[in-house]
């Protein structure tokens, strides 16, 4: 059961007020890769992670699948359903393991907003979060360089949605998502990790990255890889620069 003491879009409320908005929700199940939700699909459910996680992601321009952010228990999204005209979602949610989710249709949580102010002012403060992670990632990818990025991305999300084992946290991520979330192309993304791999830091597996030694995610840079905006790490576009260096 979630404890609600540390779920933030039931802070503040009292206890029966917070069972009886709990109570208005329905169990919902997902199998590992079932989409939860679709990106552009009208916004019709407020939905909050019980078990397992949840991926996120946002689709391109070009059609990829990039992940923002992985939802653990007591996270919430689609906010969207509160508001009295639904706009459509921003991501497409997705399964990584089997998921029991609590859902409020629209018109339970309009209904529930109306009721417990604090609930509805807990939504809109949980959104402002998201902004606020979102804007930090941005200056990251202006001052961080990729390197960084990259051990922030894994060391971040395995502490709220890796498993603990004697030989140290493990995560089931693949290279790409680690990617997205560090804001890297996958050619980075998979160099760090074969370094980090060889200097003992991680352990890599199908599907899976064992973090044996996070501090040597950081205890040497790779000579040539993407440091700030404006750099790429495309090996043909580092060979483009030096020719045209005098």
């Amino acid at each position: 059961m979630i404890d609600l003491t540390s779920v933030r879009i039931f802070a503040g409320l009292e206890k029966p007020d917070a069972n009886a908005i709990l109570a208005a929700a329905a169990r919902r199940k997902f199998k590992a890769s079932e989409t939860i939700i679709r990106a552009e699909g009208k916004a019709t459910h407020l939905i909050m992670v019980r078990k397992g996680f949840v991926d996120f992601f946002v689709l391109t321009e070009k059609g990829q699948d990039v992940l923002v952010r992985r939802f653990v228990p007591g996270d919430a999204f689609g906010i969207a359903s509160l508001l009295h005209e639904p706009l459509g979602y921003l991501g497409t949610a997705t399964a990584v393991s089997d998921v029991e989710v609590l859902a409020w249709d629209q018109s339970d949580a309009a209904r529930i907003a109306r009721a417990y102010p604090r609930f509805s002012q807990n939504a809109f403060r949980l959104a402002l979060r998201y902004i606020a992670i979102y804007a930090h990632r941005h200056t990251s990818l202006v001052f961080d360089t990729a390197q960084e990025r990259l051990a922030y991305a894994l060391t971040s999300t395995a502490s709220r949605a890796g498993a603990t084992l004697p030989s140290g946290v493990e995560i089931s991520i693949r290279n790409e998502d680690l990617a997205s979330l560090a804001d890297v192309s996958l050619f980075t993304a998979c160099r760090l990790m074969k370094k980090w791999e060889r200097a003992g830091a991680v352990e890599k597996s199908r599907g899976k990255v064992l973090i044996r030694c996070p501090e040597r995610l950081l205890a040497e840079e790779i000579p040539g890889s993407e440091t700030r905006l404006g750099r790429t790490d495309n090996p043909k576009s580092q060979k483009r620069r030096r020719k045209q260096k005098p």
